[in-house]
């Protein structure tokens, strides 16, 4: 067995960055750019109005004729003003040649087409000046932003439609086990309804993955056969159950005779001690123990970390927080241990059933508490290290 540290750092090292792809802005959200981002335009692309009011030609007269308006999107490039003119103009609109500044309509009197102003004023007020947010040829997005909504609007803000990201790996989920029922169906004895599948889905739905889901018995030439297939078409394989050393258990002798080069196989902790990563080609391999919480901890402490590092993302982990522990807890030596727990402000509490065949504490955590091997007893208001879940 290895070290939790030495599981994430094989990861790590193992999963390579994803091909480049070409997509449409507006499909990006969550992705990774994979290419610095220079502006083609200045923005504005010219001296644009702030405000509803108007345009005048200098700050000295007391009154102005309006000569016109000026709506969002009008051209106004062909329009000077001169001294004692203005234009009526609306927020956007572009600022014409000659104006000396911008002045809100509602420090403005209009009688006969004659406007006066009824507050002090100084020039160039009110406009945002051309390329004032960025101009063409500078740097908009650094290569690695991760694209939010933000992102998105700013990219289209400056013309940008397609861009190069971090291509998402191509995922699929596979269950074994003979005991296992889709809900819906009647419970024979001796079966529980599978879960595992539809948990790993949302978690990976969580991060923005799509995955394909499939199930097979316990049966040795049906597991081959979909793990062989699977690792033909998907860049990430995910099993769940079959994983340890019963005899029933076929998948880790699946996958080594399909020539699945093993990278380790169980990690010195509780719950998931059984996990297994491997690789083959340009395929990722993960086989998760069969019980609910222990397969749903290792997504979040290994499989998200491999599916950022593929995604081109710089911080690969869960948010980590360090945390006041609300009260005593002892544990064996030769273990860590990741425990569903609930902090609230800088204090953590760790959750009833821990148990690594129930979720029930999943559904109320919203973090998993890391306590590191060769340490047994933790008291109460010492520091811990917590992985902050991801919560809607």
């Amino acid at each position: 067995m290895i070290s939790v540290q030495e599981a994430f750092d094989n990861i790590t090292k193992n999963v390579n960055v994803s091909p480049i792809k070409n997509i449409e802005t507006q499909y990006s959200l969550g992705q990774v750019l994979a290419e610095d981002v220079y502006s083609p335009i200045n923005m504005p692309p010219f001296n644009q109005s702030a405000m509803d009011g108007y345009a005048i030609g200098d700050i000295e007269s007391d009154s102005f004729s309006v000569i016109g308006e000026i709506q969002a999107g009008a051209n106004s490039s062909h329009i000077k003003l001169q001294k004692g003119e203005a234009i009526r103009i609306f927020t956007g609109g572009m600022v014409p040649q000659g104006t000396a500044t911008v002045v809100k309509q509602e420090i403005v009197e209009v009688k006969d087409k004659i406007i006066r102003i009824t507050e002090e004023i100084k020039e160039n007020q009110n406009i945002r000046p051309l390329g004032e947010q960025i101009e063409e040829g500078e740097l908009a997005l650094e290569k690695g932003t991760v694209i939010d909504a933000g992102v998105i609007g700013y990219l289209y803000g400056i013309g940008i439609h397609q861009i190069d990201v971090y291509s998402k790996p191509k995922t699929i989920v596979i269950a074994t086990g003979n005991e296992l029922t889709k809900p819906g169906k009647e419970l024979s004895p001796g079966k529980i309804y599978e879960s595992n599948t539809y948990t790993i889905q949302a978690a990976l739905n969580e991060i923005g993955i799509d995955a394909t889901i499939k199930t097979v018995e316990d049966d040795y030439d049906s597991t081959r056969e979909i793990i062989q297939n699977a690792i033909e078409d998907y860049d990430l394989v995910i099993l769940t159950g079959g994983i340890s050393v019963g005899d029933y258990d076929f998948v880790g002798k699946a996958v080594n005779e399909i020539g699945v080069e093993q990278i380790f196989y169980k990690v010195k902790q509780k719950p998931g001690k059984p996990i297994y990563f491997g690789k083959k080609d340009k395929t990722i391999v993960f086989g998760l123990p069969g019980n609910p919480a222990a397969a749903l901890s290792c997504f979040y402490i290994y499989i998200t970390p491999a599916i950022r590092k593929y995604q081109g993302f710089k911080d690969l982990t869960l948010k980590k927080r360090s945390l006041k522990l609300s009260a005593d807890y002892q544990k064996t030596k030769k273990l860590s241990h990741f425990l569903k727990a609930f902090y609230k402000d800088n204090e953590v509490g760790i959750l009833n059933s821990q148990s690594s065949a129930m979720l029930s504490s999943f559904a109320t955590a919203n973090c998993l508490l890391f306590l590191e091997e060769g340490k047994e007893e933790w008291k109460k208001g010492e520091i811990v290290e917590a992985y902050i879940l991801p919560k809607f």
